[in-house]
């Protein structure tokens, strides 16, 4: 693993890539009790030659360094971070998988270390990479998942940190999960503000339909980040830049209330949904519970013919290499 340390006094250490093992840290330390905590996830490839790929990293690592500054932790130098991280994976590029599906993930990581009980400004932090290899994220391939929707426990609000990667944000969703599950769903699609019922996430993904609307134009719409509720996902980014290239709709960033997909569903209006993330890159979308009644969308939604289809064999035949690319990066 990569592994950096930083203090007030003499700023960030020499980089070093040491065996992945445990790691010391003072009890009092500021991430076991205020959760002075960010990280990234990225994926890196192995395309048919044999070659090396990391998809968009700049962007993992601009969203590295914006999560980081809203927790007060130290700020690094983008590049120079990249390229740390590019010679930790061609060390251990042997345990890369070369196979459709499979990768290796990175987990990079920064926390405060302060060994002060009282909450302060961090004065000492520790930045490290994990790496592992992974398989398909949903072992039941491209399937549709069902979402319960979640009003009461909600992931994220405006002025917050949802549109950070903070672990804080993640761990009391589990309780949500919990329910969603007991319900028969795989993902709670989580909502806020009980008048408008403003839709955000799907699990720890981004959520996207596509509809046509009332008047007759096709749309693919996705929560807008303006409210600070939403991580600016790199898969999320990907989709919508391809679909505007593409041409084929509208794409549009809105606060969407719950109301405008239930009568979209209701009125057969609505053709596909699916999530969107880095683990599952997209993930399609069957339909939602809300107050016990089920709202399903139409099967041929997630076809080989669909829009979502055709969207995640585009994004990894660009992550395998398989069509050129300036978002997929060979490392030498």
């Amino acid at each position: 693993m990569l592994k950096v340390t930083w203090t007030t006094s003499h700023g960030w250490s020499a980089p070093e890539i040491v065996p992945s093992g445990p790691i010391g840290l003072h009890p009092f330390s500021h991430v076991f009790h205020y959760a002075i905590e960010c990280y990234e996830g990225m994926k890196v490839f192995r395309d048919s030659q044999g070659r090396v790929r990391m998809f968009r990293p700049e962007k993992n690592m601009s969203r590295f360094n914006q999560s980081a500054h809203r927790l007060c932790l130290p700020q690094f130098n983008e590049d120079e971070l990249l390229r740390c991280i590019q010679a930790l994976v061609l060390l251990d590029r042997d345990w890369i998988p070369q196979r459709r599906g499979c990768a290796m993930y990175l987990r990079p990581v920064m926390f405060s270390t302060t060994p002060w009980l009282g909450l302060t400004q961090c004065s000492e932090a520790m930045l490290f990479v994990l790496q592992s290899p992974v398989g398909p994220y949903f072992k039941s391939g491209y399937v549709p998942i069902m979402l319960h929707v979640e009003q009461k426990m909600i992931r994220a609000w405006p002025g917050g940190t949802g549109n950070f990667k903070c672990g804080g944000n993640y761990g009391p969703t589990v309780s949500s999960q919990i329910v969603a599950a007991r319900s028969g769903c795989s993902q709670a699609l989580y909502v806020y503000d009980d008048k408008n019922l403003w839709v955000t996430e799907a699990g720890t993904m981004n959520i996207f339909f596509l509809w046509v609307t009332p008047e007759g134009k096709k749309q693919l719409v996705t929560p807008t980040l303006a409210d600070g509720t939403i991580l600016p996902g790199i898969t999320r980014r990907s989709v919508m830049e391809l679909a505007e290239s593409w041409g084929e709709c509208e794409v549009v960033e809105k606060m969407l209330p719950l109301r405008e997909v239930i009568l979209a569903s209701e009125e057969g209006r609505l053709l596909e949904a699916f999530g969107t993330g880095t683990a599952a890159v997209i993930q399609p979308v069957q339909g939602f519970i809300h107050d016990g009644k089920s709202y399903l969308f139409p099967e041929e939604g997630s076809g080989p013919a669909s829009l979502q289809s055709r969207l995640v064999k585009r994004l990894t035949d660009i992550q395998y290499g398989e069509v050129p690319h300036p978002w997929s990066i060979v490392l030498e």
